[in-house]
């Protein structure tokens, strides 16, 4: 073996090491608390003291109760208006920002992009003034311009409380989606956007037919990544209505957080966090199959 063949192995040997190192710290911090929060939820476990194995009895009692469909609803309905709320807006704005006529792009997207460094506690409180029935700045504002017919109890309505706890949600991410997709599209060469404009595809058409097919695959990964985002969405509702009225706007993880340390139930709230994650599996594979891959222009 000549010294470059020793030279070639010994890179070689380093590359594998150097690829070895995070792939095992990532099974610590995710395969190993992952099989470890699947055994919990196989057992009887109250925190303290051994676990008592019982197998799928966890799933069987979480199926059967109807507050787990209640609460999954919502997690869901939450999901569906989110990912269109977020994304779609967020596409839209992107679109927008490729216009030539558009001025000030950059003050533009920075307060766009502003919500996403605040905290969603904090986004919470905001919005959970705004909403106020009382002296809220939604119902000063509709007294404000003679519309006190559509003053409500925002947060205390059932039948509207849903949709309007979704409203912070998706003011705040819609910056996010914006980067990404606006990184898209700058990837995109300018002789593309140029010929179509010789050709007469300008404005609304150019977007569609030209950018929309050019990022489609970063449109996929932010629908996918919004979605199973918004399936363990939990500060912000804490901080709005706490899951109420009743259970009107809980989520999965606060159903998870209730069970796990308000009821000491450690095996059920394991069951859920588990239902949780292939639940944002099996919504991932199908946005994945249902959006495919659009052929390019």
């Amino acid at each position: 073996m000549n010294t470059r063949e020793i030279r070639n192995k010994k890179q070689r040997i380093i590359i594998y090491v150097l690829i070895l190192i995070p792939f095992i710290y990532f099974l610590y911090i995710m395969v190993v608390p992952l099989g470890t929060s699947f055994y919990y939820s196989l057992t009887k476990w109250k925190g303290i003291g051994n676990p008592k194995l019982v197998g799928f009895r966890n799933y069987v009692t979480l199926f059967k109760t109807k507050d787990f469909w209640l609460v999954l609803g919502n997690t869901l309905f939450l999901c569906l208006v989110c990912t269109v709320g977020q994304v779609g807006i967020a596409l839209l704005i992107s679109f927008l920002m490729t216009f030539k006529r558009l001025r000030f792009k950059n003050f533009h997207r920075a307060v766009i992009f502003f919500p996403v460094v605040m905290s969603a506690i904090v986004v919470g409180y905001v919005w959970r003034f705004i909403y106020n029935s009382n002296y809220g700045l939604l119902n000063s504002f509709l007294t404000s311009i003679g519309r006190s017919d559509l003053i409500r109890n925002w947060l205390d309505d059932e039948s509207i409380v849903l949709r309007c706890v979704s409203v912070p949600v998706i003011w705040q991410y819609i910056g996010l989606y914006m980067i990404i997709l606006l990184s898209a599209i700058s990837a995109i060469p300018d002789e593309i956007f140029e010929c179509a404009e010789i050709d007469g595809c300008t404005g609304f058409k150019k977007s569609v037919y030209i950018t929309l097919p050019m990022i489609w695959d970063t449109f996929k990964i932010c629908v996918i990544l919004c979605a199973s985002g918004t399936m363990k969405i939990y500060d912000h509702l804490v901080a709005l209505t706490n899951g109420g009225p009743g259970r009107a706007t809980e989520s999965l993880a606060m159903y998870c957080y209730e069970y796990t340390f308000k009821f000491g139930n450690f095996g059920m709230g394991a069951a859920i966090a588990v239902s949780i994650l292939v639940i944002a599996v099996v919504l991932a594979l199908a946005i994945q199959l249902i959006m495919g891959r659009k052929e390019t222009v």
